[in-house]
């Protein structure tokens, strides 16, 4: 699991430097068409073409609409935020889940759990600095995209015990493929857009093939580690990341976050912690 994450803002430090010369939306639909190329065929090495037919493709369609759109927003907000702050706002995603499964799933949260996403969204307000000089709109991209991505996990936890983890990561990244491409197109007639696709340079051809591999083995290590232990034990190494992107931050692009956005970013890891361990106290209680 910290293995995972610390090697994922490898790939929001290649998507921000990509993004000087090609449309967030042209580096999310590499990351994808590389990635579901890379667990196509791993899987059907390892297990056959039959693993790749999911059984609710349905689903599993709208959960990469979601996963594509949060990946664009995100890496939209990179080129204009410092890696570390666009991770750590991106890490309210857990308070938004949160909130998403009372009002949409119909989830009882109590007031612990209320007064935890309250918390996180107090820390993430102190990154973004809503009101003064340092506020920028595109602080809101890495929130847009928690929220998609926060809907994404929702789908997940509905089809989790329906099929194997890696058919889902497949399916999902296909339909997220598909959909950007169609995306991709209709953005080439708007050139002056910001979204339109570049003839793309065999270096930057090789980039968002590394990307599709660092994506594929992220998120695959991270389903290992949580087919191997708890989630709720696991939750927290999820935090690595902003861990990683910051170090990253600092030695690619020599940025490091001020005194307030590492309040904010303590206080949101603090939160993201309380609210997975209440949920799984409160998942305990109920089993």
């Amino acid at each position: 699991m910290a293995l995972g994450t610390s090697i994922v803002p490898i790939m929001d430090a290649i998507a921000k430097v990509l993004g000087d010369s090609m449309s967030p939306l042209q580096i999310t639909w590499g990351r994808f068409l590389f990635q579901f190329l890379i667990m196509g065929t791993a899987l059907i090495i390892m297990s056959g073409y039959k693993t790749l037919i999911p059984k609710k493709p349905a689903t599993h369609i709208i959960r990469g609409l979601f996963l594509a759109t949060a990946t664009t927003f995100f890496f939209w907000g990179l080129q204009h935020l410092p890696l570390a702050n666009a991770i750590a706002i991106f890490f309210v995603q857990p308070m938004i889940l949160t909130v998403l499964s009372a009002v949409l799933l119909g989830e009882k949260i109590g007031w612990h759990r209320r007064i935890a996403v309250v918390t996180g969204f107090i820390g993430t307000l102190l990154i973004i600095k809503p009101g003064t000089d340092a506020f920028s709109l595109a602080a809101l991209l890495p929130l847009a995209a928690a929220f998609f991505f926060a809907c994404y996990i929702a789908l997940t936890r509905a089809v989790a015990n329906i099929d194997h983890a890696a058919t889902m990561q497949f399916a999902s990244g296909l339909a997220a493929a598909i959909a950007l491409t169609f995306a991709l197109w209709i953005a080439s007639f708007w050139p002056d857009s910001g979204f339109a696709p570049s003839v793309a340079t065999t270096t930057e051809w090789f980039w968002l093939f590394v990307i599709g591999i660092v994506a594929a083995a992220g998120h695959l290590l991270v389903v290992m580690g949580v087919n191997r232990a708890p989630a709720s034990a696991l939750a927290p190494l999820g935090y690595v990341e902003i861990i990683a992107a910051t170090i990253l931050g600092w030695f690619v692009f020599k940025e490091l976050p001020d005194a307030l956005t590492w309040l904010g970013i303590a206080i949101i890891v603090v939160s993201g912690i309380y609210v997975f361990s209440r949920e799984n106290a409160v998942h305990r209680a109920s089993t």
